[in-house]
């Protein structure tokens, strides 16, 4: 399937100034919209998410769960969806040719960036992405969508301390 993504979309993931001491990598589900094209990245959205020109509260509620000032969540962690696009409107939902697709740019990321560990946003990805995570042996943990109906903050907080733990066997 070839995605035809919106003009100036740039395939470029969060990486924060602290993410190398750190090592943990935000696996998010998928993208949608078109918010212009210096905002058309995991990069340039948070940048401009932690300048406070942008607003979202799926990126603020992660942090206050985990306990976390946002700023330092945000230093912290390496951040990307598994599908980079799923289209202009969140209704769009990923579909399992989005996901084949991401796989390969995921292998491509683990490579790169070379995680300690990874925190996988959506339970739906995960049947994909989990199977890459456990051929590179880099210890992950699933959660359901942190904009899921119902979830709690007290199962985000629960979920990342899991990743946590995993990380200091």
């Amino acid at each position: 399937m070839s995605v035809i993504y919106p003009v100036g979309f740039l395939d470029d993931p969060w990486v924060g100034a602290k993410y190398k001491e750190s090592g943990i990598f935000i696996l998010g589900e998928s993208w949608y919209g078109d918010w212009g094209t210096s905002l058309n990245s995991d990069s340039g959205y948070i940048e401009a998410y932690l300048r406070g020109t942008v607003k979202d509260a799926m990126y603020t509620r992660m942090a206050n769960a985990c306990q976390i000032p946002v700023k330092e969540f945000w230093d912290n962690v390496l951040f990307t969806n598994f599908v980079p696009w799923a289209g202009l409107k969140r209704i769009e939902r990923p579909t399992t040719a989005h996901y084949l697709d991401a796989y390969v740019r995921l292998e491509k990321m683990l490579e790169k960036h070379c995680p300690k560990g990874v925190w996988v946003l959506g339970k739906g990805q995960a049947e994909f992405s989990g199977h890459l995570l456990e051929r590179y042996k880099v210890p992950y943990e699933v959660v359901v969508h942190p904009t899921s109906y119902g979830v709690k903050n007290e199962t985000l907080f629960k979920s990342w301390n899991n990743l946590l733990a995993k990380l200091h066997k």
